[in-house]
């Protein structure tokens, strides 16, 4: 696999290699200079990437920060068993069964609240779980980790890279088929040439 690959790239290579061989026209070496600003553009995209990964990082990191109020892990009782059945539809993604049933939690400033959390399947009253509620004691999602952050940010970077690749590689082709274009219409010139010399000489 490795062989076939690097023997695509020789290729690749000989055939856009700007060299003084005689029988390039010039369509061949404009397309080899097509080639070489494409990878040129390329590689400077990699940097406006990299800046709007940086940002999208930045930005996670504010929108956790500025999230609904301050965020903190209290001990919530089921005050209900769950269900033993997981709803219709529901864990598809491959994690253990979860379920959801009502439990009471205390606020910091001692408000009792009460609410549908998740628990696991079968989970039954007096069950004590682990939930995340807002500055106003109501229920909210957990904060991203640094990972989930991360994997955002390293995300954009290769969406910005891969939508760079796949516009300069358009640009390139439509390109090389303005440049086929008149490459067919000299083959044609010339073999209409070379048919009348034909008759000519016949």
């Amino acid at each position: 696999m490795m062989g076939l690959a690097t023997q695509w790239v020789a290729l690749r290579v000989r055939r856009y290699w700007l060299g003084r061989n005689p029988l390039r026209r010039r369509s061949d070496r404009l397309e080899a200079a097509g080639v070489a600003a494409t990878l040129i553009l390329l590689l400077f995209s990699v940097w406006p990437a990299v800046v709007m990964g940086r940002l999208a990082y930045e930005n996670g990191l504010q929108a956790e920060r500025a999230g609904p109020g301050i965020r903190q892990q209290v001990t919530a009782t089921l005050v209900q068993d769950a269900p033993d059945t997981v709803p219709v539809g529901g864990n598809d993604n491959g994690t253990a069964p979860e379920s959801h049933a009502a439990a009471r939690w205390a606020t910091p400033s001692g408000e009792q609240k009460m609410g549908r959390v998740a628990v696991p399947t079968g989970a039954k009253a007096g069950t004590s779980v682990k939930v995340w509620i807002d500055g106003r004691g109501e229920l909210t999602r957990s904060p991203a980790s640094h990972a989930e952050t991360l994997a955002g940010a390293v995300t954009t970077t290769l969406l910005v890279i891969a939508g760079a690749a796949t516009t300069l590689t358009l640009g390139f082709r439509g390109f090389r088929w303005l440049l086929d274009r008149g490459r067919y219409a000299a083959w044609d010139a010339s073999w209409a040439k070379a048919c009348g010399r034909w008759r000519r000489l016949s």
